[in-house]
């Protein structure tokens, strides 16, 4: 039976009708042998000869005479019948045999998978019990499943990482909007530094340019690093603007400490300015978020790295967040203002500029530590 399941359909058909029809053929034979040898017993019932009486005379005796010609027409007909009963019987055990040996279990497994499918279910396996043509289309339906998972998981991925940018996208907005409402803020109370002007200005084009770029990319992952030149006390000048600029409606303290060597003081640095930026301003925000009172913030450059530290006296990162890692979505409490990336963000942009980011809890509260490669000159 293995090997007629190992068969095309055609062969294995052929093989089941030969063997039925041989074995119909044979049956038949023997049924009409037997009652040819029946009919003939009955016969010689029927006939009597008188050995003597001279001739021999063949008489008939009268009281059986009836029902012996009754029974040799009933196996007349038999044989005619059983014959054809046998091969009709053999034609209706081909059928069975084909259907169970080659039809029956590949069509369930292509039935239920199908009904699997229908229910979006593809996390199943269709197996190829034989190479015959049905061994084959099971073949290529698991191959059409396969097909169809991973086109779901791109599917699945690509909306994760829409979902991603589209966070992001709506969460690096508040920062700026946020330098903007200070700045408006400071405006309004009589503060008519014209230096606020041009800040304003700054952050406009920013939210401008940041728009046009992730309009234009489809993960957070393209997101380009266009480097500039800037002098460090150009951009120690605008931390210290921004970090103002932030915490203009907190009652939170900020303390800057800056550090460099000395002959990097009158140097430049080649950076990307809106990714450095969005990377404080993300940070800023948190502390400002989660800080009780005290917010310190550490930015040196050492040879051709800058480290940035940002560290507040709030109730530090949760617990799974230091055993996980850094992940999107992930909060550290329950807020439905905030989306949980900001962290995440920052993960990615230190990445793309050559850096990393590390969090870690300290006595005081929460601390994180970005290092990011610069290029002096």
């Amino acid at each position: 039976m293995e090997r007629m399941k190992q068969m095309n359909l055609k062969k294995a058909l052929f093989t089941i009708a030969c063997m039925n029809i041989t074995i119909a053929l044979v049956l038949s034979l023997l049924s009409f042998w037997g009652c040819v040898e029946l009919r003939s017993h009955f016969a010689a019932e029927r006939t009597v000869i008188d050995i003597q009486s001279a001739p021999f005379l063949l008489t008939r005796p009268s009281e059986q005479s009836d029902q012996a010609e009754t029974a040799a027409e009933i196996i007349s007909i038999v044989q005619i019948v059983l014959p054809v009963l046998i091969f009709i019987t053999a034609l209706f055990m081909t059928a069975s045999m084909f259907y169970r040996l080659k039809l029956k279990e590949p069509l369930a497994v292509l039935a239920e998978g199908a009904a699997r499918i229908i229910e979006n279910d593809l996390d199943f396996t269709i197996g190829a019990e034989s190479q015959d043509e049905l061994g084959q289309l099971c073949i290529a339906f698991e191959t059409m499943r396969k097909t169809l998972l991973e086109n779901n998981r791109e599917l699945w991925r690509q909306a994760e990482e829409r979902r991603r940018l589209n966070a992001a996208f709506a969460h690096n907005l508040r920062n700026p909007v946020t330098v903007l409402k200070g700045s408006l803020k400071l405006a309004g109370k009589g503060d008519g530094d014209p230096g606020h002007l041009s800040l304003m200005e700054s952050y406009t084009d920013r939210i401008e340019r940041y728009i046009e770029t992730m309009s234009s990319i489809q993960k957070l992952e393209e997101i380009p690093v266009e480097r500039e030149v800037v002098p460090w006390e150009t951009l120690i000048c605008e931390l210290e603007n921004m970090i103002h600029l932030i915490g203009a409606d907190s009652s939170k303290q900020v303390r800057l400490r800056t550090s460099v060597h000395p002959e990097h003081k009158t140097r430049a640095v080649s950076v990307d300015q809106s990714i450095l930026f969005q990377i404080v301003e993300n940070l800023l925000s948190n502390a400002f978020r989660f800080a009780a009172q005290n917010i310190d913030v550490e930015c040196s450059l050492n040879e051709e790295r800058l480290e940035l530290s940002v560290t507040d006296d709030g109730s530090g990162f949760p617990a799974a967040l230091l055993r996980s890692g850094i992940q999107p979505f992930q909060k550290g409490k329950e807020d439905s203002e905030h989306f949980g990336i900001g962290l995440y963000v920052c993960s990615l942009l230190c990445k793309k500029h050559g850096g990393s980011i590390s969090v870690r809890n300290r006595h005081m509260g929460a601390s994180v530590s970005v290092s990011l490669k610069m290029e002096s000159f």
